[in-house]
């Protein structure tokens, strides 16, 4: 079965009916050449997410998830203080925090969330652009920030917090206790 097209093209040495295009074999030879230049992509696209991947490697994206096992750890034995648990039922604590990390161990392997956080990063980054990411996380400097990174985020949040706290909640009550000063002086005056 041969599909055509109807085209009234007007070509000279033809009659002025329609001209009726064959699109089977163009059809063909474009799905056939799409298909050539496919695995090229797809090598591509998988060198892309190679590097990716070896970038989250070097940038220890396995080791994020441990302020994650601690907070956990945290809301455990808080929970369990709560309760009134004592010596006599460590035996539970340790049983429900050892389910826990099993949970954790699970669904925050690197294997668990490796595809979904190389979805997170492809888009960002060129694959000549995690070569070099990669390149610096390799290097004497690359290397050392990685080392201090946790305690700096630690230490940075800590400064933020800290400045939040003494600084900008006064100001922010302050604020606050103003405005509620303000909304109510203009009530009483419609009154």
């Amino acid at each position: 079965m041969a599909v055509s097209i109807e085209a009234g093209l007007n070509i000279p040495g033809e009659s002025t009916r329609a001209m009726r295009i064959h699109v089977l074999p163009l059809l063909c030879w474009a799905l056939l050449s799409g298909l050539a230049f496919a695995p090229g992509a797809m090598a591509e696209e998988a060198s892309h997410r190679a590097s990716a991947e070896r970038f989250l490697k070097l940038a220890n994206a396995r080791g994020m998830t441990a302020p994650i096992y601690d907070q956990v750890t945290r809301l455990i034995n808080a929970q369990f203080a709560q309760l009134g648990g004592s010596l006599q039922y460590e035996s539970v604590l340790r049983s429900y925090q050892q389910q826990a990390r099993e949970v954790l161990d699970r669904e925050l392997a690197w294997e668990a969330i490796r595809d979904e956080l190389v979805e997170l990063y492809l888009p960002l980054f060129s694959e000549e652009e995690f070569e070099h990411l990669i390149e610096f996380y390799q290097s004497p400097a690359g290397r050392k920030l990685m080392q201090h990174l946790p305690q700096l985020t630690r230490e940075s949040m800590a400064v933020s917090n800290a400045r939040v706290e003494e600084r900008v909640e006064p100001r922010i009550q302050e604020l606050l206790g103003q405005m509620a000063e303000e909304i109510e002086a203009r009530q009483q005056d419609l009154r």
